[in-house]
């Protein structure tokens, strides 16, 4: 039964997993430094309502899939890692010039709503958000107080993960001190998913 102390339990788990660094972060983090703030709201937007929208589907839809076929679920976090490990090469590749045209161009709102379905940490997220969170009593109030919770949480983390790319952009002037920042920003996003990977592995 949803309490005053369940909801901030739900609050805590949500500020501490999403304000963590994770593929979302990373990501916003990279276009706000490329792109600025303004230009990576669609992106931003993208994350704040395409999670809660995943734990909503994964909550009323998938929860028996995956308990009779738990493979498939590792399946879809390998599947997940292996993007990552694009996004990471696309990092660590991109062009060391801020120069208009030369940074391609900020991630969509539906791209960044459906990269949520690949992202290992968003699927560990919305599992236990669900496993940890719920009851069979108050299972439909309850996920919509953690959709609820998600969303405004989200959004916070989006816009400070964006606005601190947004604010370390004007240290990145050089091409040399770019190429440098998108290296950096890969291998992190690279070493976000192995213990996820690893605690998510069968056995």
């Amino acid at each position: 039964m949803a309490t005053s102390a369940w909801l901030l339990a739900i609050v805590l788990f949500a500020i501490s997993t999403s304000f963590s660094p994770g593929p979302n972060n990373l990501l916003l983090v990279t276009s706000g430094a490329k792109f600025g703030l303004s230009r990576t709201w669609r992106h931003i937007m993208g994350v704040a309502f395409g999670f809660p929208v995943m734990i909503a589907i994964i909550a009323i839809f998938l929860g028996a899939v995956f308990q009779a076929l738990p493979w498939l679920h590792y399946a879809l976090n390998y599947v997940g890692a292996a993007y990552l490990l694009y996004l990471t090469w696309k990092l660590v590749m991109a062009g060391g010039s801020m120069e208009e045209g030369n940074v391609g161009k900020p991630i969509g709102f539906v791209e960044a709503a459906l990269f949520q379905w690949v992202n290992p940490k968003a699927w560990v997220m919305a599992t236990g958000a669900i496993a940890a969170y719920t009851t069979t009593a108050g299972f439909g109030f309850e996920v919509a107080a953690i959709v609820a919770v998600f969303t405004l949480v989200g959004l916070g983390s989006s816009v400070t993960w964006a606005s601190f790319g947004s604010f370390i952009a004007r240290f990145l002037h050089t091409p040399a001190r770019m190429r440098a920042f998108n290296i950096v920003l890969g291998l992190m996003l690279l070493a976000s998913i192995v213990p996820i990977l690893m605690a998510r592995a069968p056995g």
